[in-house]
């Protein structure tokens, strides 16, 4: 699986980079070959004190075979917190997009987030299922929400 850099939300300081709003942290995997099944990706990091209420999962057609991709997106110790995708159809998804590709919403432990990070918390994705066929392409993680830094 590919290395995901924390430089795309980070400034060089260390500090946490969001939107203009303040609001949207994010992370894109760019995956060069077919992701395996045990597979983790460290996608993004929410820092202390951001309280997550929505998020999504989006990306390009992972697997073009019979689809048999799971992903779970979660914190390490809890892998599929926020989401325990089941298959992945990557088929056409008509009513949000005329497009082909991955659109989930992240829920926390089965049910609708606020999800407030205690701690700077790294959200991961594991492959617990592989795909089929093809199996490149990207993967996105965001999440809306504010934050409070620590004092």
């Amino acid at each position: 699986m590919a290395t995901t850099e924390y430089s795309d939300f980070y400034n060089a300081d260390g500090t946490v980079k969001f939107n203009k709003a303040g609001n949207v942290i994010g992370g894109t995997l760019t995956i060069g070959t077919a992701l395996t099944i045990a597979s983790t990706a460290y996608m993004l990091r929410l820092p202390k004190g951001f309280k997550a209420w929505s998020g999504h999962m989006v990306g390009s057609d992972l697997d073009t075979g019979t689809e048999a991709l799971e992903l779970d997106v979660g914190i390490v110790g809890s892998t599929a917190l926020f989401l325990n995708s089941g298959v992945i159809t990557g088929d056409a998804i008509l009513d949000l997009k005329p497009t082909v590709g991955i659109y989930y919403p992240l829920f926390a432990g089965g049910s609708v987030l606020p999800y407030s990070a205690t701690a700077d918390t790294d959200v991961i994705i594991t492959v617990t299922a592989a795909a089929e066929a093809g199996g490149t392409g990207q993967l996105s993680l965001y999440f809306v929400g504010e934050y409070n830094p620590p004092a």
